[in-house]
């Protein structure tokens, strides 16, 4: 009888600890991370676009427009005209220059490059192409970070307060590569497609308010999968073989 109960006891212990691993297993839980990584890396790249759209309406705008634009867009930033085409954007944290090539942005055919001011800064290209009313933009990463295409709005709302706040809108498709600075996991490879357009708006910046991404990656050398798709309601819902899970933003 006594050894019946110490194999009892035992059974207990050992069934115990088998259900409090279980209750910390997340079987989307890698899914999650490239998405962490992924996100990164293409708002920061949205975000950038989108002060780039942005500083498109100052410059192709008259002197006397440009001032409302400023306070609209910039009221935090200087805008200096280096010369040659070249413009600055120096806020208190960095510094875009844009290299405008002397044309506005949104003349079909016309290029820009961009890049924040840093030791190791690269730079971005973005190129616009126009079929009748449409107007699209080729955005080309550095370093393999993707290739991407998107349309821009810039919608303006009244507030209760009866001013009116204004941003810009972006829906991006593409494809391309997580650099390694921007992973936070440190996957061997991280790769991710648009497979639902990505919207993007300049006033939530650190995610996508609509969209799915299909991830690919490497670490460890485990191969891994997942899709990712956000939703309105500031979540996110992670598939990874048969699992699927949601994840709310902070």
């Amino acid at each position: 009888m006594k050894r019946a109960l110490i194999w009892l006891a035992a059974a207990v212990v050992l069934t115990g600890c088998k259900i409090q691993e279980a209750e910390y297993f997340d079987p989307t839980a890698d899914g999650y991370r490239m998405l962490q990584s992924a996100n990164r890396h293409l708002t920061e790249a949205a975000a950038a676009a989108s002060r780039v759209m942005l500083f498109n309406l100052y410059y192709s705008a008259s002197d006397e427009e440009r001032k409302t634009l400023h306070d609209r867009y910039f009221y935090t930033s200087r805008i200096v005209d280096s010369g040659n085409g070249e413009w600055r954007i120096i806020d208190r944290d960095g510094e875009l220059v844009i290299l405008t090539g002397g044309q506005p942005l949104a003349t079909d055919g016309a290029v820009w490059r961009y890049f924040y001011l840093s030791p190791t800064y690269a730079e971005t290209t973005i190129a616009c192409r126009t079929n009748g009313d449409e107007t699209a933009y080729d955005l080309r990463l550095p370093d393999g970070g993707g290739e991407l295409t998107f349309t821009a709005v810039f919608p303006g709302r009244t507030q209760e307060d009866g001013a009116t706040r204004y941003w810009c809108e972006l829906s991006l498709t593409g494809s391309g590569a997580c650099p390694a600075e921007k992973d936070l996991y440190g996957f061997d490879e991280l790769r991710y497609r648009i497979t639902g357009t990505l919207k993007y708006i300049s006033t939530a910046p650190q995610r996508f308010e609509l969209g799915q991404l299909e991830l690919t990656g490497r670490i460890d050398g485990d191969e891994l999968e997942a899709t990712a798709q956000y939703l309105p309601d500031n979540r996110i819902t992670i598939a990874s073989g048969p699992y699927e899970n949601d994840y709310y933003w902070h």
